[in-house]
């Protein structure tokens, strides 16, 4: 009888580890989501330390807090949205870096999505009970 006890009290403290890394599972998931992605300080697009000071008034309404180069950037990626026939400021800036804004663009409308979503919703929620 004291064996089917002790396997009583291993399966309930396999339990409290799974349990345990399912909730640092979670939270880590939320703190990916939450501070890497949204982080104030950096810039949006390459993740430099943003320094204001000294800064351009933006040409556009910024859907994110760039640095100043990916600013710039953005803003001729916008422009020449705009004037299709625009020649790029830099050679560099073809029809494939074109592309790649537009996707960096889609990646994080999907992932603003993402965060209002009912499930990652739900993830707050649980996490917000496993906290208090």
């Amino acid at each position: 009888m004291a064996d089917i006890i002790e396997f009583g009290k291993k399966a309930q403290s396999l339990k409290s580890v799974r349990d345990a890394d399912e909730r640092a599972r979670k939270i880590e998931a939320l703190r990916k989501i939450i501070q890497c992605q949204r982080c104030a300080i950096k810039c949006a697009k390459c993740g430099v330390q943003l320094d204001r000071e000294g800064s351009e008034p933006a040409r556009y309404v910024l859907p994110y807090r760039f640095c100043l180069n990916c600013q710039e950037e953005y803003d001729e990626y916008r422009d020449r949205l705009e004037n299709k026939g625009a020649l790029p400021r830099y050679y560099w800036h073809n029809d494939l870096w074109m592309a790649a804004w537009s996707c960096w663009i889609e990646h994080q409308k999907t992932l603003d999505e993402c965060r209002l979503s009912k499930e990652f919703l739900q993830l707050l929620r649980e996490v917000e009970e496993l906290t208090q």
